[in-house]
């Protein structure tokens, strides 16, 4: 029998239904439905899954937090390259290497092209995607602190 990780999470970009459970487990601190979650999330790796849904939203909502007056990038723009530097040097290399073919599609940021990072993900090895994963994960839960 299953429970529940009420919360209600202010990260609207993240859609998917499952892939909001795993960041509510996450939040919870629930390493059963965590470890779960993490395995539906490292085999779903189409467009419109879990681990897709997690990535937009990781994007989305971090693209919002890293607009500067000085800095104005040309759209479409690769994530890598529009995150601040303290930002990239905290995620592991499998994750940068996803960001830097991942996709803003335009400076109002409601589109992210993850199909690049989606199709990176497939030919990495599972300990390298599940480091992805971990960032993604832990990108959104500090947006929800």
């Amino acid at each position: 029998m299953g429970h529940r990780h009420p919360s209600k999470l202010r990260t609207t970009e993240v859609s998917h239904a499952r892939a909001r459970w795993l960041l509510r487990a996450e939040l919870a601190g629930c390493q059963e439905c965590r470890g779960e979650g993490d395995h539906e999330a490292l085999d779903d790796l189409v467009s419109g899954g879990m681990f897709d849904s997690l990535i937009t939203g990781f994007v989305l909502a971090r693209v919002q937090q890293w607009r500067s007056p000085g800095r104005t990038p040309r759209y479409p723009a690769n994530v890598y390259r529009i995150a601040p530097i303290d930002e990239r040097d905290f995620w592991g290399v499998p994750t940068q290497h996803c960001m830097r073919v991942c996709t803003v599609e335009s400076a109002r940021a409601t589109s992210v092209d993850t199909l690049p990072a989606l199709r990176e993900l497939r030919l990495m090895s599972d300990h390298d995607r599940a480091l992805v994963l971990d960032d993604i994960i832990d990108g959104l839960s500090e947006d929800e602190a």
